[in-house]
């Protein structure tokens, strides 16, 4: 499956504040339901040093942020391109593009569904930048393949709000395959001395990205 570059609907800064809401609402749904929230918080559990601060790049309304700062007791901060109008969950979060802007400094950075949404450059940018600020990285992302797509397709799609069901689709043409993730990363972190594992959930539901800098 070639790589698709075409644009989603939530990419469009003129959607109503009401629908991108509603939006995230499904996504945080989505991410509980494939149990992505779940393997990022054991994740953060089974960290060899103290988790004091997470920082969420990319972090919508806070969904996440707020189930960490619950199961962890600890500090968080999101850093989005787009600061939601309304915060419900009360999730510090600040306006950056975590490619080239100074992201808040914290223990660990985590990113879901985000890395299909740059090019390969940006990918790059976005993991230096990362390293500023942390000193563990955790990205979760969907993986290019006709597998979780026909997936998708079938048994969440007909659950969905119409802009969720079809970005849903998009984003899985969109990402990167695990080969093309894995290589992408390998070269943002060469001749740093980084540790990375990468990993792919059965049946291609995602892929996750685990940096260690020293």
């Amino acid at each position: 499956m070639q790589r698709s570059l075409a644009p989603e609907i939530m990419d469009d800064p003129q959607v109503p504040e009401h629908v991108r809401e509603r939006f995230h609402h499904q996504l945080g749904f989505i991410q509980r339901l494939l149990g992505t929230h779940r393997a990022v918080l054991n994740m953060l559990r089974r960290d060899s040093r103290a988790v004091r601060r997470v920082l969420d790049i990319g972090c919508g309304y806070g969904a996440l942020l707020h189930e960490i700062r619950i199961a962890l007791m600890t500090d968080v901060v999101g850093a989005d391109l787009r600061t939601p109008r309304r915060n419900p969950l009360g999730v510090p979060i600040i306006e950056a593009d975590a490619t080239r802007d100074h992201l808040p400094v914290a223990d660990v950075a985590v990113c879901v569904g985000v890395l299909h949404h740059l090019r390969e450059d940006e990918v790059i940018a976005l993991v230096r930048n990362a390293s500023r600020s942390v000193r563990r990285f955790i990205a979760m992302d969907l993986v290019r393949h006709w597998l979780p797509l026909a997936l998708f397709t079938a048994f969440l799609s007909p659950l969905l709000m119409p802009e969720v069901a079809a970005d849903g689709r998009q984003s899985i043409r969109r990402a990167y395959t695990a080969e093309e993730l894995k290589a992408i990363v390998e070269r943002a972190v060469a001749g740093s001395g980084a540790r990375v594992i990468h990993r792919v959930a059965p049946l291609r539901l995602r892929q996750t990205i685990d940096i260690v800098w020293a």
